[in-house]
């Protein structure tokens, strides 16, 4: 097996970071993606590590996902999150749901253990119930569905969506998106987390995760389109490179994106003040953290 391999890129949204929250930021991509590199050392697959990862991100309560979310108007969390898995070309998405720590687990729930793809609101809130009863996975922690917040007094920060793109030893690639959304959201906006092809995918060559503002990405449907410009015979780093330029182009807005081939190249991109990035490749050792 290539010595590139395993390997794993997570990113903790790009956007306008606060110059005080970027180490933040850094701090806690980096402990995630340790989190899901142990699960490929010990063999498991990079869904497993995929979903292990994001799980970190959406508990830490510093990042703009689960625990940490952004509140919409009313304030209360509605999470976006998805979880593809490339060999299978196949996704579990949730959204505008409330109440549930980790959506990244009810996402593969419903990829692995329904006959759909996607769940929304209240519904997919149902769904959690039936996940915890079945044993699917366990309640880490119980989230009121009270507000918490008066939001009006709430200090905005942009940061986005969290995400990554995992590929595990035998080159299997899968991908996350998860988020909170935008701050003092109107309630029921969804944006492109949890929309396959846009907040992320994933097929049997190539992987892509991106962050920004959703309903831009959605627009140019920005994974999906990096990911085909490597079929078209890019490396991954160009197709990166030419997503955001035509990302930028198209909508004059700000977003960033991450991809990992099967082979365990990679590359990444963004056009924000900050986008902190960590990279495992092979072994622990080889960890890098940037922002951009």
């Amino acid at each position: 097996m290539s010595e590139q391999l395993p390997v794993i890129m997570v990113h903790g949204g790009a956007g306008k970071w606060k110059d005080e929250r970027i180490p933040i930021g850094m701090k806690h991509v980096e402990i995630a993606a340790k989190c899901g590199f142990e699960v490929l050392e010990k063999g498991g697959s990079a869904l497993d590590a995929a979903e292990v990862c994001t799980m970190y991100m959406e508990s830490c309560g510093e990042l703009n996902a689960g625990k940490g979310g952004r509140w919409n108007k009313d304030g209360y969390h509605e999470l976006d999150a998805m979880i593809i898995d490339g060999e299978k070309l196949q996704f579990g998405s949730v959204a505008a749901v409330a109440g549930v720590e980790n959506p990244i687990s009810l996402a593969r729930y419903i990829m692995e253990k329904t006959d759909y793809n996607f769940f929304a609101g209240q519904n997919a809130r149902v769904l959690f119930e039936r996940m915890l009863a079945e044993g699917y996975r366990e309640r880490r922690y119980k989230r009121s569905l009270d507000p918490p917040v008066h939001v009006d007094s709430y200090d905005i920060e942009t940061a986005d969506t969290v995400g990554c793109v995992v590929v595990d030893e035998k080159g299997r690639i899968a991908c996350t998106s998860s988020t909170g959304g935008i701050p003092k959201k109107t309630p029921g906006r969804v944006g492109d987390s949890p929309v396959f092809g846009a907040g992320a995918y994933a097929n049997e060559l190539c992987g892509a995760s991106a962050t920004g503002y959703g309903e831009h990405i959605m627009r140019v449907v920005m994974s999906r389109t990096a990911v085909l410009y490597v079929e078209q015979g890019l490396d991954v780093q160009a197709a990166a490179d030419k997503s955001m330029k035509m990302f930028e182009e198209k909508t004059g807005s700000e977003a960033g994106i991450i991809m990992i081939d099967s082979k365990g190249n990679h590359g990444r991109a963004t056009n924000a003040k900050a986008m902190p990035v960590t990279i495992i490749q092979g072994t622990v050792q080889s960890l890098v953290t940037e922002i951009k």
